[in-house]
Order: C-alpha cells, then sequence, then structure tokens
C-alpha cells in the first residue's frame, strides 16, 4: 500500500505539470505501465537540454504524467535512467514496455512520433538502402586510388540527394498537417533553395507556424540571395603568405570555390578530384581557389603543408562559426563548391565531383 508521503509526492508532481499559462496551449497525458521497474521518476525535458518541463514518480512500474506546454513538439523523455527523444502531440498517450529496451518506438497515441518512425522506414529503404552499397564501392575505388571510378561513384551518392528531397517532399505533401512533416522538410531544406522552397510549399497553414516551419520559411528567405545567377558577394581572405584576397580581384575569370576544413575529413578526399580536374583545365581561364574555415591559423597551415594545395590557398576570418562569408552563402556542411562565372555571378552551388566537372564544362563551351 502506498504511504500518506508518496501519495502526497505524486500529487504535488502532478500539480507541477499542469499548471498552464496563457501562453502554453498544448495538454497532454502520458500514462505507462512499464517492466522491469517499480520506482523511479519520469521527466519531460527540453529536447538536447537537461532543463526539466514537469516530472512525475513511478510507482509499482506505473505512472501518470499531465502537461501543459506552449506548443506540441519534439522533447526529452527521461524514465529512470533511460533518455531518448520522442515526438508529442497526442492529449492521451502511453509508454508501454520493458525497462531495459524501452524507447520512442514505445510511445503511442502520438501521430507525429508514429509517422517518424514510418518516414525512418521509408528512408532507411528508399535512401540508405541505396546509398550503403555505393558508399562501400567508393571506398573500394579510393582505397585503389582509382580517382576516375571514385568521382564515378561520389556522384552518384550527391545526385540520391535529390531521392531524399523528392521522397521527403510527397511525405510531407501526404501529411501536410503533422509537425513531424515540418521537422523532416525543415532538415532536408538548410542548404538548398529549391529543396527548402520545394518542401515549405506543401506543408498545411498550421504547420508553417511551428518551430519547424518557421526555421524552414527562414532557409527559404536566406538562400534566395544566393541562388544561381545572384551575384556572388564581396569578401575578402588571407592567402598563405598573408596577403588579402578579395573575390573582386577574381573577376574576369571562372572561379572554383572550394570550401573545407583541416578536421574535415571529406573535404581532404574531394581535393584528390579537384587535383584531376584543375590539370585537365589548366589554362582554360579557371580559377580554384580553397577557402578554410579552420578557426585555427596553425592547423590550416599544417593541413595546407600536407596537401601541397597547388592552387590558391586562403583562410576565411571567423571560422566555422563567425564566417560571415559561409553565412551569406548558406553553407550548411562541408566540402561545399561553388563556382562563380566571369561576370562574378554564382552559377552553381554545391556543385562536386562529375556534377562539378559538367557544370564548368557548359559554361567554357557557352559561346
Amino acid at each position: 500500500m502506498m504511504n500518506r508521503g508518496i501519495i502526497l509526492l505524486l500529487f504535488v508532481s502532478v500539480l507541477l505539470c499542469i499548471g498552464c499559462s496563457d501562453t502554453q496551449h498544448y495538454k497532454f497525458t502520458l500514462r505507462g505501465n512499464l517492466e522491469g521497474i517499480m520506482d523511479g521518476e519520469v521527466a519531460l525535458l527540453k529536447p538536447f537540454k537537461n532543463e526539466v518541463l514537469c516530472s512525475t514518480r513511478i510507482e509499482g512500474g506505473k505512472f501518470e504524467l499531465k502537461g501543459c506546454l506552449e506548443a506540441p513538439g519534439q522533447f526529452g523523455l527521461k524514465v529512470g535512467e533511460r533518455s531518448f527523444l520522442v515526438f508529442m502531440d497526442g492529449h492521451d498517450m502511453r509508454l508501454d514496455g520493458a525497462y531495459e529496451s524501452l524507447s520512442a518506438n514505445d510511445l503511442k497515441g502520438s501521430p507525429a512520433n508514429d509517422l517518424e518512425r514510418e518516414y525512418r522506414d521509408l528512408i532507411n529503404k528508399e535512401y540508405y538502402g541505396r546509398q550503403w552499397p555505393l558508399l562501400e564501392e567508393y571506398k573500394q575505388a579510393d582505397d585503389a586510388g582509382d580517382v576516375k571510378l571514385a568521382d564515378k561513384v561520389m556522384t552518384q551518392v550527391i545526385r540520391l540527394e535529390d531521392t531524399r528531397y523528392e521522397l521527403t517532399r510527397e511525405f510531407a505533401r501526404q501529411h501536410p498537417d503533422n509537425i513531424f512533416s515540418a521537422y523532416a522538410s525543415e532538415q532536408i531544406g538548410r542548404e538548398v533553395y529549391r529543396y527548402a522552397k520545394g518542401l515549405y510549399e506543401v506543408l498545411g497553414a498550421k504547420v508553417r507556424e511551428s518551430q519547424w516551419g518557421i526555421a524552414l520559411k527562414k532557409h527559404v528567405d536566406d538562400l534566395v540571395t544566393s541562388i544561381e545567377g545572384t551575384e556572388v558577394p564581396d569578401f575578402t581572405v588571407t592567402d598563405e603568405e598573408g596577403n588579402k584576397v578579395s573575390m573582386s580581384s577574381l573577376r574576369g575569370s571562372v572561379v572554383v570555390l572550394d570550401f573545407w576544413a583541416s578536421w574535415c575529413g571529406p573535404c581532404r578526399k574531394e581535393m584528390k578530384s579537384l587535383r584531376e580536374l584543375y590539370k585537365e583545365l589548366e589554362g582554360q581561364g579557371v580559377r580554384f581557389v580553397s577557402i578554410s574555415l579552420d578557426d585555427s591559423e596553425e592547423r590550416w597551415k599544417k593541413a595546407c603543408e600536407e596537401e601541397q594545395i597547388p592552387w590558391l590557398s586562403a583562410l576565411a576570418e571567423g571560422g566555422w562559426e563567425k564566417s560571415t562569408i559561409r553565412k551569406a552563402l548558406g553553407i550548411e556542411s562541408i566540402p561545399h563548391i561553388i563556382v562563380v562565372d566571369k561576370e562574378g555571378k554564382i552559377a552553381a552551388k554545391n556543385a562536386r565531383r562529375n556534377i562539378l566537372r559538367e557544370r564548368l564544362e557548359e559554361i567554357l563551351n557557352k559561346k
């Protein structure tokens, strides 16, 4: 039988959870029946933080957590010593299962959490299922030093990003009013304007107002300033001798801007392909510039010495976090290669391997 102290503690916990403010409109109840744990605490946390939003006690393997939040979303759920992320948008949810294997998959009654599982299965089959064999083939070609084959296979890997975008857009189109569609769309739409715009267009009005819908709209607005055909912002970087080099000083040549960092393994692999392309295009009016987003000048110079980069190599001010040019060009991951035409306009973004080769051939053959 539960003693009076435990009853009081449970009562206080529930009261702490269900007190609502004027800005909190999402009310929920989460009940559970767990095997392998008799007592402990269940706490709802801000995602990726230890801030407790509300909590309650587990008694005899059972618990009831009631709460009121500003909006449905993704949260951390801590059950005893186990923690995982869940999507919560249901009003009456359950978490039943064995404590030792408890995961987000055991949460029932949340449409967004259910949809996350469906999307994950789809992407695992149609995207990662096709990507993994290609990555293995790429590794073998790269280990063998076969640059042409490595370029061919990596080009296929890169083009699979269009497949992931199309899968996500169709998924979001089928579920336009579910917050998970906004979440998945924001993840895919961070760096490519076409992706961000296409995904935002299929979201319902309500989920556009979610944190992910708002973030996706910001990607659309930010990325439109650096799409193909826009003039590249003028910026200044510092070369290995300490000289300042401006983008405007390169006007008149087709310029390949290779954004990288010493700590980025794929960036340094990318340079193998760039070396071959550099040799092929020598004397054809194409200039290569590798721009490091390193925070440390010392590590950048050490990497330059190791790579023996045969073209202009420079360091961007501010490193990854504070680089104004990275933010202005909407670069969220590296390696990232941008082609600038003779007029100083962006001719291609994130063009790598044979995609870069094909784009440069188009530009050089254009009359």
